[in-house]
């Protein structure tokens, strides 16, 4: 969503400082919601299938300013008299994690730019996502036996035939995971970045991409034919013996609880690393991108603003985390302490 849309027209700015701008923001990331493309694909195929999410009441959203929990993980860096924060965000949330809590928000409230891996609600860069071909990504066709296990999975998760026919066959299995995690109440609409790209632009801040639309998708979907179908045939092995769903689960409950130690654990139990294919994958889509996030913040904080940078949270870990880089640009980084709960 832009400025021009007649709906963000329609919505008095405010400061920087007032429940007025969070409740700007609010509505700017329920209109998203409605508008995320993913969603697209969920609407109910038949009564087993969850429901589309809901808009809350105006009395639901009060409630949830006053009851936000914190979570996720947050840090204070600063050097040489710069300073900022950093938080490790999660890409699907559960409607009452939609505002953060009050550590967060008094975080975001005192700083002056918003950086994200890439704005969400910018309709250029949707446009830039839904068109791989124009990053250099090359069409890839499944063998005809895993593209019936794909549309089987895709029946299942309420994914209506010929839906996901256009995508790439990576996209097909993240689009898959989403869907799924329908069922447990996890929506991507209510991921930290929808609220954090509708609070910037409620408050007035400004919103920094870290990263373009074509670096995301080369990290996504690049590679030769023979790794993607690797990488599908594990993909379709953990639908199809029901462990997609409980690796996800675990990541968010992680996630929510703050718990930092089980998340460096992460390559341990995610069952993600199991083929040489894999390990490239994962390498190619957090270590590899790490420098260019922690440069871009790094240059966005020399600009003299408290910046306010989310990128997912497993970007957050291990020796090559976006933290641990700071670290080596001389940054003194201390952990934000959420309540346990």
């Amino acid at each position: 969503m832009t400025d021009h849309h007649p709906l963000a027209r329609s919505i008095p700015r405010t400061g920087h400082n007032t429940t007025g701008g969070m409740r700007t923001a609010i509505v700017l990331l329920l209109f998203a919601v409605l508008l995320t493309p993913s969603l697209a694909f969920s609407q109910p195929a038949a009564p087993a299938c969850p429901p589309s999410p809901a808009i809350p009441s105006a009395e639901e959203i009060q409630a949830m300013f006053t009851t936000a929990k914190d979570r996720g993980f947050l840090w204070k860096y600063d050097k040489d008299g710069h300073a900022g924060y950093l938080f490790g965000s999660i890409h699907l949330g559960r409607r009452d994690w939609i505002v953060p809590g009050p550590k967060t928000m008094a975080a975001l409230q005192s700083s002056g730019v918003i950086a994200l891996e890439l704005d969400v609600l910018d309709p250029q860069i949707h446009a830039q996502l839904s068109d791989p071909a124009k990053a250099g990504i090359a069409r890839v066709t499944l063998p005809p036996t895993l593209q019936l296990r794909m549309n089987a999975i895709a029946r299942r998760v309420c994914a209506p035939d010929g839906a996901l026919a256009a995508l790439h066959p990576l996209m097909q299995l993240i689009t898959l995971t989403m869907l799924q995690a329908r069922f447990a109440e996890l929506e991507p609409g209510y991921g930290s970045e929808m609220f954090l790209a509708g609070f910037a632009r409620g408050a007035k801040r400004p919103l920094e991409s870290l990263e373009t639309a074509e670096i995301q998708l080369r990290a996504l979907l690049a590679g030769d034919v023979q790794r993607i179908v690797q990488m599908v045939e594990s993909g379709h092995t953990l639908f199809e013996t029901g462990r997609q769903h409980v690796q996800t689960q675990r990541l968010l409950d992680v996630w929510a609880a703050s718990n930092l130690d089980e998340l460096q654990r992460y390559e341990e139990w995610c069952e993600c690393l199991s083929t040489e294919a894999d390990r490239t994958y994962m390498k190619g889509l957090l270590d590899d991108r790490n420098p260019r996030l922690a440069a871009g913040i790094d240059r966005l904080t020399r600009g003299g603003r408290t910046v306010f940078a989310a990128v997912g949270a497993l970007h957050m870990v291990g020796p090559n985390s976006v933290p641990k880089l700071l670290e080596k640009m001389g940054y003194k980084i201390e952990r934000v302490p959420f309540r346990t709960y």
